[in-house]
């Protein structure tokens, strides 16, 4: 695997993204209709936060071991987002991101081209160019 080449030629440009005051709900359709399993959180086109289907799955174990009645229509993305998430330049290598990726044990980074969001790659992204 050529870990030199930029993280633009195997990025994914099709960004699938909410706001901070949408519902969980929404998020949860997101991951069910789609198949991914990140949503980038915009306002106003700027890049605010991350939400995961694992910032999901804590938000439900969390409220299943308090045994309460999780209302995901009043819950907004902004309360589960990782907010501020580590961001690659589109010309950063794919080495680069595979040792943040590891280091840091994420599973997605949002792909940056000066302050324009233009794409996401995932750990996912990395091991289909390692086998191709």
């Amino acid at each position: 695997m050529n870990t030199e080449r930029s993280i633009r030629n195997i990025m994914t440009t099709n960004i699938v993204a909410l706001k901070p005051e949408d519902t969980i709900l929404k998020v949860e359709e997101i991951f069910e209709s789609i198949g991914i399993h990140h949503i980038l959180i915009l306002q106003e086109k700027k890049l605010v936060g991350v939400v995961s289907k694992n910032d999901l799955l804590k938000l439900y174990k969390k409220e299943l071991l308090k045994d309460n009645v999780l209302d995901r229509s009043a819950i907004t993305v902004q309360t589960i987002m990782t907010s501020n998430p580590v961001t690659v330049d589109c010309d950063d290598t794919i080495g680069l991101a595979a040792d943040i990726f590891l280091v840091n044990s994420f599973h997605s980074l949002p792909v940056m081209d000066g302050d324009e969001l233009i794409g996401i790659i995932t750990n996912h992204d990395l091991i289909k160019y390692a086998f191709k």
